[in-house]
């Protein structure tokens, strides 16, 4: 029974830590929306307390998800964890495409360069191996001579943090499928600390949700607070079936044109064409 009990505060630890980063870009999501409103000076500034509490209390996970994933209490929560690191995948992608297509236009040949026949939307479904070849590929293509030729040019410098960002994001996707096994004091180690991050970023989150919920409750900001979905809570098991989410406010713990100087030579071309999928 006791084993059961810690299993169940361990999971929902999880969730509340997992679920302040969803947090944390939904408001950042809220912020640029109500950015393009005239006035409400106080709902902005609520949205931007709440954040960057919450972005300040975040500062101590750093990578104890991941980390605590090896725990075996946490092992029913791997493929819906992996799922989610999977979608933030195809989010960093999507905002590379868009910052490409932003700095060099939509016809830009980096984007073929990069994406190739890739589509990127549907990746959200693929399985493990597939979405794993198309990740390798798009590393390969960002290693190529011609994409570090296109992405030394000024112009394209604004890509260099959203790249980091999705290296990043793989990199955590497949950590999820990392695990070896642990000595019971790793193990301990482990259960504390995800507890004590997970206490560290409670208060922060329900402050955050509620004061964005505060912002964007009234017209014309309440379509922003259902588009964002920056109200929801947390998943909770305590007292409930899994993955039911909390009811309360409380928590355990991508006409011709003349030639395009900036496109790839043949010899860029062919290196490129070697490492498609």
């Amino acid at each position: 029974m006791w084993l059961l009990e810690m299993s169940t505060v361990l999971i929902d630890a999880f969730e509340l830590v997992a679920h302040s980063e969803q947090l944390l870009r939904r408001v950042d999501a809220a912020i640029a929306e109500v950015a393009k409103c005239d006035a409400m000076d106080q709902e902005k500034a609520w949205l931007a307390t709440g954040r960057d509490r919450l972005a300040a209390a975040r500062e101590l996970v750093g990578d104890v998800l991941e980390r605590s994933l090896r725990l075996d209490e946490l092992a029913p929560l791997r493929p819906d964890y992996a799922k989610s690191l999977q979608g933030l995948v195809v989010d960093t992608l999507e905002r590379l495409q868009g910052a490409i297509a932003y700095a060099g236009g939509p016809r830009t040949p980096l984007l073929e360069a990069i994406f190739w026949k890739v589509k990127v939307q549907a990746l959200r479904k693929c399985e493990r191996d597939e979405f794993e070849k198309v990740c390798s590929d798009i590393e390969k293509r960002l290693k190529s001579s011609y994409v570090r030729r296109m992405l030394a040019d000024s112009m394209y410098q604004i890509l260099t943090p959203v790249i980091e960002q999705l290296l990043e994001a793989i990199a955590r996707w497949r950590g999820a499928f990392a695990f070896e096994p642990l000595e019971e004091s790793e193990s301990s180690l482990l259960r504390e600390t995800l507890l004590r991050v997970a206490r560290h970023v409670e208060g922060p989150a329900r402050q955050a949700r509620l004061l964005a919920q505060a912002a964007l409750v009234s017209f014309p900001l309440n379509e922003v607070l259902e588009s964002t979905g920056v109200g929801q809570k947390p998943k909770r098991r305590t007292g409930r079936g899994a993955g039911a989410e909390a009811d309360d406010d409380t928590h355990p713990i991508l006409e011709q044109e003349p030639p395009d100087p900036m496109a790839p030579t043949a010899e860029e071309r062919a290196e490129l064409t070697e490492t498609h999928v």
